[in-house]
């Protein structure tokens, strides 16, 4: 709403106070530029965050040997590049007793696969952490204890 107030019938202290004086084309393009810059950038970072990335599901898993889980997994994506896949077993007190990074070569945009992750021990569970970028946690196996070589081998 304009004010009913002529810059000229006031002080130049009160036309500062209560910003009578008009802003300069300048300003006002640098505004609308920073503005429109800011929604960009927004919408750059909301994108990023939740864009598809692999669809992942665990499809089975099983104790075979006191050294070797078998984990067998699906991954949909949209391309046909290769991706990582990080996979892991846990004992009862959910410390590692495996963890592998495993490639994985999608065709026609999806991939089924079992792997023989090697363990420490006999594992209780096992899961995909994730695939391609997804944030997955590094491996967590109890203090002295080394992680098993990977691949399972006879």
């Amino acid at each position: 709403m304009p004010s009913p107030f002529q810059p000229g019938h006031l002080s130049p202290e009160m036309v500062e106070r209560y910003g009578l004086n008009h802003k300069s084309v300048i300003s006002r393009v640098v505004t609308y530029t920073l503005a429109v810059l800011f929604a960009v950038v927004l919408g750059y970072v909301a994108f990023q965050i939740t864009r598809p990335g692999a669809e992942v599901s665990l499809i089975s898993w099983k104790v075979v040997a006191p050294d070797r889980t078998d984990i067998t997994f699906q991954v949909k994506t949209g391309n046909d590049d290769p991706m990582t896949c990080i996979l892991r077993a846990q004992d009862e007190s959910r410390a590692d007793v495996g963890y592998a990074t495993v490639q994985v070569k999608p065709i026609n945009g999806e991939i089924a696969t079992t792997y023989s992750l090697r363990t420490a021990i006999p594992s209780y569970t096992a899961e995909v952490l994730g695939c391609g970028d997804a944030k997955v946690p590094g491996p967590q196996f109890p203090y002295g204890v080394a992680p098993p070589s990977q691949p399972w081998t006879p």
